[in-house]
């Protein structure tokens, strides 16, 4: 069976609006994205996205039509930098 999904990890970059983070890998399992994350440096905070292949997942404000988001994303955090 082939995966309908990969697992990407992002740094997340502080509070500074969307986006406020960026990639850094991608997996195919869950798994093997959180051994990766283990090893990071620790300075940094990072995200495990569980994002659908040939799938958007952007989210549009309903007033202005603007892309402000994504929609439907399962994501985890990891918090490690201090002050986070």
């Amino acid at each position: 069976m082939i995966n309908e999904f990969v697992w990407g990890i992002f740094v997340a970059d502080g509070p500074n609006g969307f986006p406020n983070f960026f990639p850094i890998g991608i997996y195919t399992t869950r798994e093997a994205a959180i051994k990766e994350i283990e090893t990071l440096p620790k300075e940094n905070n990072y995200q495990l996205l569980r994002m659908p292949i040939n799938n958007s997942f952007a989210y549009y404000h309903k007033k202005s039509g603007k892309l402000v988001g994504m929609d439907g994303i399962h994501h985890e955090h990891f918090h490690f930098k201090e002050g986070s």
